[in-house]
This record gives C-alpha cells, sequence and structure tokens, in this order.
C-alpha cells in the first residue's frame, strides 16, 4: 500500500502544479496543449499512412493488382510527405511553447519565492531551518519549473501516443499488448524507487552540501582572501573540503551503481520482451493473419513504442522527482508569518505624544529558554536623544529588534503613545523608525541608491539624497568620486568604486538619516569612524538628526555623553537610569566603564583622576 501511494502521491503534487502552469502564462499554457494534441495526431496519422502505403504496394505486386494503382501510391506518398511535415512543423513549435512557458513558470515561482522570503518573520532567518529550506527552495525553483512544463507536456503527449498505439496494436493481435506491458513497467518501478533513495539520501546530506559550499566561498570569496593568505588556511581549507567531497561522492556512487545493476537486468526484460512481440507477430504474418502492412506497421510501432515507453520511464520518473523537489517549494511557500497586522489596525498618531515604552518586557529567543531580556523599563520621548549602553551580549541589538517590532515580547509590552504597538499595523509602525545596525548593508548599487535606499518612496532625483549625505559626512567624498552620486560602490558589475569602512558608515548614516521618520535608531554609528569624524558629527548632533527623537547604542561612552536619559544595560536587565551627571554621581557600573575609557586619554602625571578632573580611587575590576 505505502509503495502504491508513493507511486501515485505525484499526482497530488499536480493539484498545485496546474494552477501555477495556468497562472504563469494563459497564452502558452493554450498554445502549448493545442500544438502538443496536433503533434500527437499528426504522428499518429503518419504511422497509418505508412502502414495503407504499405498494403497499398503489396496488393499492387499482387496477382489482383488493379489499374491506376500507382496513382493511388504516389497520393498516398505525397499524403504521407504532407502529414510527415505537419508533424514536423507542430513538433518544434511545440518544443518551442515549452521552452517559452517554462520561462514564464520560473519567473513566476521566483516571483512567489520573493514574496514568500520577504513576508516571512526575521525569526526565520536567524535559524538554521532557513538555510536548510530556503537552500532547498532555490534548488526547486530555478531550473525546476523549466523542467516541470517540458516533463508534463512530454508526459502526456507520450500517454496520449501509447494510449492510440495500444489501439493500434490490439488490432494487429491482443497478444501483443502484455508483452509489451511487461517492458515498460519494471523499468518504470526500477526507476521510481531508485530516485526516492537519491532523494532521501539528499535530504540528510543538505547540512554536508551546505558545509561545502561555505567551504568553497571562503577559498574563493575576495571577502576572505586576504586573511586566508596571511594565515595560510588554503591547504587546511582545501583538505576539509575534499574529505566532504570525497564522503558525498563515495554514497552518490553507490546508489547509482545499485540503480545501473536493476536498469541493466530490466533493459534486458524489455528486449526479450519486444523481440518475442515481433516474433509473435511474424509468425501471424506468414500464417497470413496479418498484411504485410500489419508488419512493417508494428515495426515502426515497434521503435517508436520502444522510444516512447523509455521517455515515458523517464518522465514519470522525473514528475516524481519534480513532486519531491516541489514539495519542498511549497512548505517554504506556505510559511506564514509569526508577526501579523491586526484585524483593524488602528492609525499612527500625527504627531506623538507619549512616544515609546516598554513596560515589563522580557524576552527570548524562539526556542531558545535564556531571556536575553529581564522585566525591561525603557522610555523614547519625543524629541528626547536616548542612549544604551552596555557590554556585548548584554541584549542591546535584540532591544532594538523588539522596539522595531521584529520580534514581539515573551512578556510585557510596549506602547506607542499608551497603546499596545501591536495594535498598529506592521508597515505603518516600523515606518515611524530609521535604523542603522551594525551590521548593515552594502549594496552593490551606485551612491545615490545606497542612500535613497532609507526611502525608497523618495523620486530617484530627490535633492533629499545630497542634503543627509551633508548630514552624515558622506557628501564630500562621494562628490570627489569619478561620478559624483551616480558611482556604482562596488566592482562587482560595473567599473565602480569601492570605499573604506569608515566611509561606508558614514553612507549608512545618511541612508538612516533619509527617511522623515519620528525616531531615528543608531547601532553603533560611529564604530569604524575616526575620532575627528565622529566628534564632527556628535558636536551638533540635534540638528544632524532634525530633532527626532534618537536611540544611541556605541561602546564609546564619550558619544553618549550629551543624551538625555542614559540606560545601562547588563545582563538583560536595566541597571541604572539617568543622564550622564547624575550616573557618575551614583560611581556605578557606568562610572567604571566610564573610568576606564578616558584613563587612555588621560596625560601620565593625570592618572588617578577622574573625567572631571577629581582625584578617584582606581576603579574596581
Amino acid at each position: 500500500m505505502i509503495r502504491l501511494t508513493r507511486l501515485f502521491s505525484p499526482l497530488l503534487s499536480l493539484r498545485r502544479i496546474l494552477p501555477i502552469l495556468w497562472l504563469s502564462s494563459r497564452r502558452w499554457t493554450l498554445w502549448g496543449s493545442g500544438l502538443m494534441l496536433l503533434e500527437v495526431g499528426f504522428g499518429l496519422g503518419v504511422l497509418y499512412l505508412l502502414k495503407q502505403l504499405v498494403d497499398v504496394v503489396t496488393q499492387r505486386l499482387g496477382p489482383d493488382a488493379m489499374e491506376g494503382s500507382v496513382g493511388i501510391v504516389l497520393g498516398y506518398v505525397a499524403l504521407t510527405g504532407i502529414v510527415s511535415l505537419a508533424f514536423l512543423i507542430a513538433r518544434s513549435l511545440s518544443a518551442l511553447a515549452r521552452e517559452a512557458h517554462g520561462l514564464y513558470v520560473a519567473e513566476h515561482i521566483d516571483r512567489e519565492i520573493h514574496t514568500a522570503a520577504v513576508r516571512v518573520d526575521l525569526s526565520f532567518y536567524e535559524s538554521s531551518r532557513y538555510h536548510d529550506t530556503l537552500e532547498r527552495a532555490r534548488a526547486a525553483g530555478t531550473q525546476r519549473p523549466v523542467q516541470v512544463v517540458g516533463n508534463l507536456m512530454m508526459l502526456t503527449k507520450n500517454i496520449l501516443m501509447l494510449a492510440a498505439v495500444s489501439g493500434l496494436i490490439i488490432t494487429l493481435s491482443p497478444l501483443l499488448l502484455p508483452l509489451l506491458l511487461v517492458a515498460i513497467m519494471p523499468a518504470l518501478v526500477a526507476r521510481l524507487r531508485f530516485n526516492h533513495e537519491l532523494f532521501v539520501w539528499q535530504q540528510k546530506r543538505t547540512q554536508m552540501e551546505r558545509r561545502s559550499g561555505y567551504l568553497d566561498w571562503l577559498m574563493t570569496s575576495e571577502i576572505n582572501a586576504k586573511e586566508l593568505r596571511l594565515n595560510q588556511l588554503g591547504d587546511f581549507l582545501r583538505q576539509q573540503y575534499g574529505r566532504l567531497r570525497t564522503e558525498l561522492r563515495r554514497e552518490r556512487l553507490a546508489i547509482t551503481t545499485r540503480r545501473t545493476r536493476i536498469e541493466m537486468l530490466v533493459g534486458g526484460m524489455a528486449t526479450v520482451a519486444f523481440f518475442s512481440a515481433m516474433g509473435l507477430l511474424a509468425w501471424r504474418t506468414a500464417e497470413g493473419y496479418n498484411s504485410v502492412g500489419d508488419l512493417v506497421l508494428f515495426l515502426l510501432i515497434f521503435q517508436r513504442v520502444q522510444t516512447m515507453g523509455q521517455e515515458l520511464v523517464q518522465q514519470l520518473a522525473k514528475l516524481y522527482e519534480d513532486h519531491l523537489y516541489l514539495g519542498l517549494l511549497f512548505d517554504f511557500l506556505d510559511l506564514e508569518p509569526g508577526l501579523l497586522d491586526p484585524d483593524s489596525p488602528k492609525p499612527l498618531p500625527e504627531s506623538l505624544h507619549e512616544g515609546v515604552r516598554f513596560e515589563g518586557v522580557s524576552f527570548h529567543y524562539p526556542g531558545c529558554e535564556r531571556e536575553v531580556l529581564n522585566d525591561v523599563n525603557l522610555a523614547i520621548r519625543p524629541g528626547q536623544v536616548v542612549a544604551l549602553v552596555g557590554a556585548n551580549g548584554s541584549g542591546k541589538t535584540s532591544l532594538i529588534k523588539l522596539l522595531c517590532r521584529l520580534y514581539d515580547p515573551t512578556r510585557g509590552r510596549i506602547t506607542l503613545d499608551g497603546e499596545d504597538i501591536r495594535k498598529y499595523g506592521l508597515d505603518d509602525y516600523r515606518g515611524l523608525f530609521s535604523v542603522i545596525f551594525q551590521d548593515y548593508s552594502h549594496y552593490a548599487a551606485t551612491a545615490r541608491d545606497n542612500i535613497r535606499y532609507g526611502d525608497i518612496h523618495e523620486p530617484e532625483g530627490s535633492p533629499r539624497v545630497e542634503q543627509v549625505a551633508s548630514l552624515s559626512g558622506a557628501a564630500p567624498f562621494i562628490e570627489a568620486l569619478p561620478a559624483g552620486y551616480d558611482t556604482p560602490l562596488t566592482r562587482i558589475f560595473d567599473q565602480g568604486q569601492e570605499l573604506s569602512i569608515g566611509q561606508w558608515q558614514k553612507v549608512a548614516l545618511a541612508r538612516a538619516f533619509m527617511r522623515r521618520s519620528s525616531i531615528i535608531v543608531l547601532d553603533e554609528p560611529t564604530s569604524a569612524l575616526d575620532p575627528g569624524a565622529e566628534f564632527t558629527l556628535f558636536e551638533n548632533f540635534r540638528e544632524r538628526i532634525e530633532h527626532r527623537a534618537a536611540l544611541i547604542i556605541s561602546h564609546r561612552l564619550s558619544t553618549v555623553r550629551m543624551a538625555d536619559v542614559i540606560y545601562v544595560l547588563e545582563n538583560g536587565k536595566i541597571r541604572e537610569v539617568g543622564d550622564h551627571d547624575a550616573l557618575m554621581h551614583q560611581r556605578g557600573h557606568y562610572w567604571r566603564l566610564f573610568s576606564q575609557q578616558a584613563h587612555h586619554y588621560r596625560e601620565s602625571n593625570d592618572e588617578g583622576h577622574d573625567p572631571e578632573g577629581k582625584r578617584v580611587k582606581e576603579p574596581l575590576k
């Protein structure tokens, strides 16, 4: 029962594949189907006309030949030639329709993958499931759609041809049909079995394939080229890659070897069956039960059925393989986001009055029990500059993800002007923020587009690009580029210009400034800037951010001195709150961190004094 279910399981995928074929291009679906039917019809017509031609010629050579039969023979020759030409034209146009339709299907599935990839939650991207599922979906979604169209059309054509040919065979002798089935069915079952075995093996080895792909990327990417050479990692990585590929090759060859043995056996059975059928018909012809035309027709059908039988086995096996891989594609497309818009979203306030508040917020990542934030209370008021400081791993970036509603809290709530943010539409709420993350993106695009991507709704020629570039300090070096703002910041596709890390950070800052948002979030915004550029940025910071509310995360405590409120985060908890002067007066964790950083900027004769110039005890370690 399980084997039968497995055999017919591809039919279940057709329920989703066929609508995709229709939705991708109705015109090519109709053209492809019509041309396929013409190809089948003309192909059968050629076989039948050849049989009739042989019978007419045979009758002409017999003692009962009639006058004028030469004209009949020539008429059959001409008609057979015309139908053969029509068959060739229909076959060529049918192949064109299959390829064109396949390209439309590939584009349609690409759009579906991109829609699903943009729609799913960030949590999916931050899990190992993402790498396995999306990689499989991409493998299914690039070449598979074209193959699916071709396989389905060819499979349908061959089934129709076999059905018609089977009817012709029955008219010759009913005993021939079982022999042909014996020739086809074992090969089909063997191919399906090994396709399933190969699919299961590939499923188990997905991570190994990804790991070998990662090692290949390490050895060939320019990103790693410097360290690879300086640390002499080439031979080590090549050995690791070689071991993985050797194991994968050995396992794959073992499956292929077993499949080859079985296919040789069933191929021998098919040959015996075909020649047994031919021997039976030759005997019946010699005994006068069938005409010479029948024998010629069978010889033609024999060759055609042998070819179609092999193609049918391959196409059914490919359909089964397509079913398995497209199942993975559908698994990805069926992913539903956990963060959804409410049924009746509240409109955003025209202007913020209270701002954003964290009220007893705790959070842990899906699949992880350890809380990265615990009972956090924090407020960002309109026009207020808030700073968040803490060691690596204290939960600062996680707090930003919650603030922008990339995740929802495990406990507690976040409010906007007193209302839970889950009552607002996702896109509307996220539009309140402009963010520069630590791992900001380097787009392979022009300088103008790299900035404009901060607010893609701005027109291409918007003067705001130059305005925010000036605010971030990026304008001077962008204007000095060969094509100014139209210079590609990459050498991947065009003759562009590569930037330094510090220059890229200024471009990313300009991108964050681009959107006219209510709150701007800067996660380590000056980590790659030199002290002079950092001083310039924060010297008139409120004017640069156009007096918006801001949340700044930085390890450089000198950059957060001007903040209205500073929150000290330690192990996921808020330990201290206040402005710089108040926190220094408390002489707590913030004071110790600030004193340790300031220590390296003091003159040797000033050692032992705090940043305010007062003598202090050595900070606790």
